[in-house]
């Protein structure tokens, strides 16, 4: 009972994402299959600190990285906040307990070249081509999420005003600025659309039988999409955010301006781009300056 109603807090108060509700009712039903496996204790309640930290050790142990176990350790930290809050709990058993330290990990993006390898033209635009090159773009010109995307209406396409407005999350609405080439794309694919559509379906992107498209088809076209395109590193709707936020950053766009496109609560999550940057910057600066390159040579 103390799980569910934390859980409908998430759900209609904080107004998570199913699919962050999803992961901290897995975390949560982790921890308690632990303690009753392990100390005999039902009640989340009645955890302590010592019990805390043993599955923490335990989630290590078997493997799980230092990012996903700060991960878990964060859902239970929220969760007897809410404990606390609500006066079930005296005291947090998380309250001692520290997140780990990770290794830094630099977001993954694809170059130009690969990015535009991958939007050719080729062969008989069919709506099926066309409908996947629309999102491909959309990914480049705007770095909003799988979600957002599956989420737009066609209504939520401005052309006068050049942009698009997107939901991201805790349903955040956000106006993102677009070129006239997007929306040309988005045109040209709605063109097509009316004759797949079903009557009353108003998602922009749908699928070839006119429903509203799934986020596995999604991420299963990008892949195959950057694959075909030479594309040797990691693969998925995610890189592209990546990609459109390092081009960005690298053309000279400020920080928070980037930050306020992708929706970023903090400018923190945004910050990590600058790291890519400069990590560019190093290596055209050690292949470029003569300096440099006696000290290799050195």
């Amino acid at each position: 009972m103390i799980r569910e109603n934390f859980l409908d807090h998430l759900e209609y108060e904080k107004r998570y994402s199913s699919h962050t509700i999803e992961a901290y009712r897995n975390d949560l039903n982790q921890f308690a299959s632990y303690l009753t496996e392990n100390y005999d204790v039902i009640n989340l309640a009645e955890a302590t600190g010592i019990m805390v930290r043993s599955w923490l050790a335990s989630l290590l142990e078997h493997g799980l990285s230092p990012r996903s176990t700060n991960r878990k350790l964060s859902s239970l930290k929220t969760f007897y906040k809410f404990l606390l809050r609500n006066g079930i709990v005296k005291t947090s058993p998380v309250r001692m307990s520290t997140t780990l330290k990770v290794p830094q990990r630099l977001p993954s993006f694809v170059t130009e070249k690969e990015m535009l390898k991958s939007l050719e033209d080729t062969g008989d635009l069919t709506f099926h081509r066309l409908r996947d090159l629309t999102i491909l773009h959309i990914f480049y010109h705007t770095g909003i999420r799988v979600s957002e995307l599956i989420g737009l209406k066609t209504q939520d396409v401005d052309p006068y005003n050049l942009s698009i407005k997107v939901i991201g999350k805790r349903n955040k609405e956000r106006i993102i600025p677009v070129s006239g080439i997007l929306l040309g794309k988005i045109n040209d694919y709605l063109s097509k659309r009316g004759e797949i559509a079903l009557p009353g379906t108003n998602s922009l992107i749908i699928d070839d039988d006119g429903l509203p498209i799934t986020g596995a088809y999604i991420s299963e076209m990008v892949k195959d999409a950057l694959t075909k395109a030479g594309v040797t590193g990691k693969k998925s709707p995610h890189v592209l955010r990546h990609t459109f936020a390092t081009l960005m950053l690298n053309e000279g766009a400020d920080l928070n301006a980037i930050k306020e496109i992708l929706g970023h609560s903090s400018l923190a999550s945004t910050q990590i781009y600058t790291h890519t940057s400069v990590e560019k910057l190093k290596t055209v600066y050690n292949q470029a300056h003569p300096w440099a390159q006696k000290r290799r040579k050195i």
